[in-house]
């Protein structure tokens, strides 16, 4: 009998930490994602010149991420900076999928195996020269 209330005590737990986790991939109240998305023109190097500071990025100037299609579809993130005071390069490598139609800017990105973050495309000019991206809310 105590094998069974540790199943079921067990797959209440499994169950409650993937919809906590699939809850952080929402995106904030009254933002819209771009529909008409083209993955192909986003590919490449982006320079980044503002943004609300973050754990990863304190301190680091200098910060690009650059996009490139992985051959499982998915789309290899490399975001790197420059921290003066060290003198050294920050580099990170993760991973990035959409979440449905792949013409919706609506990502999840990963840095660490299996535990996903938002990624949403909210505003980018026709030539894609300049975007704004936001996780699961507007904080950075």
């Amino acid at each position: 009998m105590k094998k069974g209330y540790f199943l079921i005590g067990g797959f209440l737990a499994t169950a409650g930490i993937i919809l906590f986790l699939k809850n952080r991939r929402k995106i904030p109240k009254g933002v819209q994602v771009i529909k008409n998305f083209d993955s192909q023109k986003y590919l490449g190097r982006w320079y980044e010149i503002a943004r609300l500071d973050f754990r990863f990025e304190r301190g680091l100037h200098r910060t690009t991420a650059e996009y490139s299609l992985n051959k499982d579809g998915s789309i290899r993130v490399v975001n790197s900076g420059y921290r003066q005071e060290t003198r050294e390069q920050k580099t990170a490598v993760g991973r990035a999928r959409f979440i449905g139609a792949e013409t919706e800017a609506r990502l999840e990105v990963s840095f660490w195996g299996p535990f996903y973050a938002g990624y949403n495309v909210i505003a980018i000019d026709p030539d894609y020269k300049y975007a704004l991206v936001c996780g699961r809310s507007l904080k950075y």
